[in-house]
C-alpha cells in the first residue's frame, strides 16, 4: 500500500488526474490524501469531486473548504447568498449537481489526519503551543509568526519557530512561499505542498513509502486571481 499526498488542487481536475497516473497511485489498493481547498478558485471543481469519490481520497478543512461549507450550509437551508466573488459564484455554479453529497462530505472532514508516521494539516500548528493547543483559525488559516494584526503573505513563516515533535507535518495553504522541505538529521521532518497550481505554478504530491516529491505543471492562466 503506497500513502499519497496531494497539495491544494484548486479545482484543477487535469493536472489531479495527471498527478495521480504520475505517482502510479492504485485505486483501491493505495490511500491518497489531500490538504484541502479542493475546489475553490479553478476551472473545474466538479471534475475534483469525481475523483475524489473514484479514489476514496480523504481531506483535511482548508480554508476555502470552510467558506464553500458555510455557503451550501446557506443554500441548502433556502436562504439567499450575498454578492460573491467571481470565482466564488463559479464554484457554486459547478458544483450545483452535487451540493448535497459535497456538504455531507465537507462537514466529515477534520482539522488534522495523524498517523504513525505522518501528521497531515491545511495550513500548520501553532509552534508555541503543538498540535493540542492549535486553534480552528490556526489550523485552517496560519502563515506568518508570531500572528500579525492583519493579513500578510510576508513575514516569517510559523515553521520557523517549530521544533521538531511530530514524525512528518505535512500542509498546504501557503501557495506565496511555495515548495518548503525542512530536515533533522538527515531526515525530512516538515514538507509544505502548495505550489500554486492554480496560479500557474505546480501541483505537488508527496509518496509517503517511497519519500519521494511528484509533481506536474499547471495548465491555468490565473483566470480568477
Amino acid at each position: 500500500m503506497k500513502r499519497i499526498i496531494i497539495g491544494d488542487i484548486h479545482g484543477c481536475s487535469d493536472e489531479l488526474n495527471q498527478i495521480i497516473c504520475k505517482a502510479n497511485f492504485s485505486s483501491g489498493a493505495d490511500k491518497l490524501f489531500l490538504t484541502g481547498d479542493a475546489f475553490a478558485r479553478g476551472p473545474d471543481p466538479l471534475g475534483v469531486w469525481q475523483t475524489i469519490i473514484k479514489h476514496g481520497a480523504q481531506m483535511v478543512m482548508g480554508n476555502h473548504d470552510v467558506r464553500l461549507l458555510e455557503q451550501l450550509r446557506m443554500i441548502l437551508a433556502g436562504k439567499t447568498l450575498g454578492q460573491l466573488k467571481s470565482d466564488q459564484l463559479y464554484t457554486i455554479r459547478q458544483l450545483e449537481s452535487v451540493h448535497t453529497e459535497i456538504f455531507h462530505w465537507l462537514t466529515s472532514c477534520p482539522l488534522y489526519i495523524e498517523t504513525e508516521h505522518f501528521l497531515l494539516v491545511h495550513a500548520g500548528i501553532n509552534p508555541v503551543h503543538g498540535l493540542p493547543g492549535t486553534s480552528f483559525e490556526e489550523f485552517i488559516s496560519i502563515r506568518t509568526w508570531p500572528p500579525p494584526p492583519q493579513k500578510t503573505f510576508d513575514g516569517p513563516r510559523w515553521h520557523d519557530f517549530y521544533k521538531k515533535k511530530q514524525p512528518l507535518i505535512i500542509f498546504g495553504h501557503d501557495a506565496p512561499n511555495g515548495l518548503v522541505v525542512k530536515k533533522a538529521n538527515g531526515q525530512t521532518y516538515l514538507i509544505g505542498l502548495d505550489t500554486g497550481c492554480v496560479y500557474g505554478g505546480k501541483l505537488t504530491a508527496y509518496s509517503i513509502e517511497d519519500e519521494m516529491l511528484i509533481q506536474v505543471k499547471s495548465k491555468q492562466q490565473n483566470v480568477f486571481q
